[in-house]
């Protein structure tokens, strides 16, 4: 299974326009980009997405299927791409946490897309893929994906500033083969919509897995660990890294 980044970064991705931190010049002048979290497993030619708040997703999936997209919630930085998705030729499934308003005309203008609420801890099947919607606590309702194939088991939690402890219950009976989490903020920020680094290293901790990482990083979260040298447990994701399990 490949699991790939499209970016790892919050809603303002990185470099910030106009911001002139040490961490968005460094961005410039090596010419990166770090755009808002979101990835997707390849599977031959075909695709399933888990979030898809890139605005230029359906260029950058042109001529490909996507056999599902997974979306944790509806802010803008995880569902903008569907405004335009939803033109697609090809019918898409999209599975989602319920959401009476989701975002912008999305459920009032449908067109390809067919949405589908889930249940906390439903398990839907695509391509011979698990994916296991785990509640998360946000400003929005949001899930995470357990997601699991005959040899691979992982966690993607995002967005969240508290994972529910039916949630930790559930991970915790699996062999996780590698989680990535949230975690927005430095450590001086103790309370948010999402997890500080240190909260999300506890987390992590509790979990029995081979590999374990950080995301949905900001500027200012990469700038505070830069000043203060501070030494992280476990590592930030690259914008656009890809994992082979």
């Amino acid at each position: 299974m490949k699991l790939k980044f499209l970016g790892s970064a919050d809603s303002a991705g990185i470099p910030v326009h106009n911001c002139n931190c040490i961490v968005c010049e460094k961005y410039r002048e090596e010419k990166r980009v770090n755009l808002s979290t979101c990835a997707y497993l390849e599977l031959n030619k075909k695709v399933i997405l888990l979030d898809a708040g890139i605005d230029s997703i359906s260029n950058i999936f042109d001529k490909k299927r996507i056999s599902a997209v997974f979306l944790t919630h509806f802010h803008a930085d995880h569902c903008m791409g569907l405004l335009r998705l939803r033109y697609s030729k090809d019918r898409i499934n999209c599975y989602h946490p319920k959401d009476e308003y989701g975002f912008s005309d999305l459920f009032k203008h449908k067109h390809s897309i067919v949405y589908t609420p889930l249940e906390d801890f439903q398990e839907i099947i695509i391509e011979g893929i698990s994916f296991t919607a785990l509640p998360l606590k946000h400003s929005k309702n949001c899930y995470g994906y357990f997601i699991k194939s005959k040899t691979v088991q992982l966690a993607y939690l995002t967005d969240c500033f508290e994972i529910p402890q039916k949630t930790l219950e559930f991970l915790s009976s699996k062999k996780l083969d590698a989680v990535f989490i949230d975690a927005c903020y430095d450590e001086s920020i103790k309370k948010g919509n999402h997890l500080n680094y240190l909260q999300a290293t506890k987390i992590l901790d509790k979990f029995d897995a081979k590999q374990k990482y950080l995301m949905h990083t900001s500027h200012t979260t990469k700038e505070y660990i830069e000043k203060n040298k501070i030494s992280l447990k476990y590592r930030y994701i690259k914008g656009n890294e890809s994992f082979l399990f």
